[in-house]
C-alpha cells in the first residue's frame, strides 16, 4: 500500500496535475445535468499529454458508488478538486496499464460477460420480455417496438404504485444504448407522467384520511439518479419513445 502511495504521487507529480479554477462549479452543474456531461469537452483537469474532461468524469461516475454524484453538489471545493485529483490519477494509471500492454484475463473477460448477460436476463424477466416473444408476438418491427413499449409501460405503472422494484439499466448499458440508439423525449409522455403521478398523490392523500388508508396507499419511490433531461440525441424521423 505504501509503494502504491509513492507511485501515485509520483505519478501526479511527473504529469503535472492541475485541476481548473472552475472545476468545482463545473462538476456540479455536470451532475445536475448528466446527458449534456456526457458529451461536454470542457477540462477539469489538465495534465501532461492530456486532460480530464467532463464526458470523462461520467464514465468514471457510472462505475463509482451512485452515492458519490449525489454527494457532489454539496461537496466543498476542496472535496471536489481532491476528488478530480484521484480520478485523474486512476486515468493516468489506465494509461500506463494500456502502455505496457496489460490485458484482461480470459477469466476477467467471462465475468464482464456473465455480468451483462445477467443484467439482460434479469430485464427481460422483470419486463417480461424476450427475443422469442418479440417475434412470435409481432410481425414488423414497428409492431414489434409497440409491443416491447407496451411491456415497458405496464412495469413502469406498477413501480408507480408500488407492485414493483424499479431495476435500473446497468450504467454502461444505458450508455451504449443512448450512443447507438434512436431516442427522444417526448413532451407529451412527460406530461401525462406528470399528471399520472399527481393522480397517485391525490389517491395516497385520499387513502391516507381513510381509515386503514396508510396499509392501502400506493408508494411513491423516488427512481436514483437525476431526472431525464432532453438533449441532441434526437434523431431525425425517429419515433418517440411513450
Amino acid at each position: 500500500m505504501h509503494a502504491d502511495s509513492v507511485y501515485l504521487d509520483s505519478l501526479a507529480i511527473r504529469k503535472r496535475i492541475e485541476v481548473s479554477s472552475r472545476a468545482p462549479s463545473y462538476v456540479r452543474t455536470a451532475v445536475q445535468d448528466m446527458e449534456t456531461a456526457r458529451t461536454s469537452g470542457r477540462v477539469l483537469v489538465s495534465y501532461r499529454g492530456g486532460s480530464l474532461r467532463e464526458r470523462d468524469l461520467v464514465r468514471w461516475l457510472a462505475a463509482l458508488d451512485p452515492q458519490i454524484p449525489q454527494a457532489l453538489p454539496n461537496a466543498s471545493d476542496e472535496q471536489i478538486n481532491q476528488f478530480l485529483k484521484a480520478i485523474t490519477q486512476r486515468q493516468l494509471l489506465i494509461q500506463e496499464a494500456d502502455s505496457a500492454k496489460v490485458t484482461l484475463t480470459a477469466d476477467d473477460w467471462q465475468q464482464v460477460r456473465a455480468e451483462h448477460d445477467s443484467a439482460i436476463m434479469m430485464l427481460g424477466s422483470i419486463l417480461n420480455l424476450s427475443p422469442v416473444m418479440l417475434r412470435d408476438s409481432a410481425p414488423t418491427p414497428a409492431a414489434r417496438v409497440d409491443f416491447a413499449m407496451a411491456r415497458v409501460n405496464d412495469y413502469l405503472e406498477k413501480v408507480l404504485h408500488g407492485r414493483a422494484r424499479f431495476f435500473p439499466v446497468p450504467p454502461f448499458l444505458a450508455e451504449t444504448l443512448r450512443d447507438r440508439a434512436h431516442w427522444t423525449v417526448d413532451e407529451a409522455g412527460v406530461r401525462r407522467a406528470l399528471e399520472r403521478a399527481q393522480e397517485l398523490r391525490g389517491d395516497s392523500t385520499r387513502a391516507q384520511g381513510a381509515p386503514n388508508g396508510p396499509q392501502n396507499a400506493p408508494r411513491m419511490v423516488p427512481a436514483p439518479g437525476p431526472a431525464p433531461v432532453d438533449t441532441a440525441h434526437r434523431a431525425p424521423g425517429a419515433r418517440p419513445p411513450r
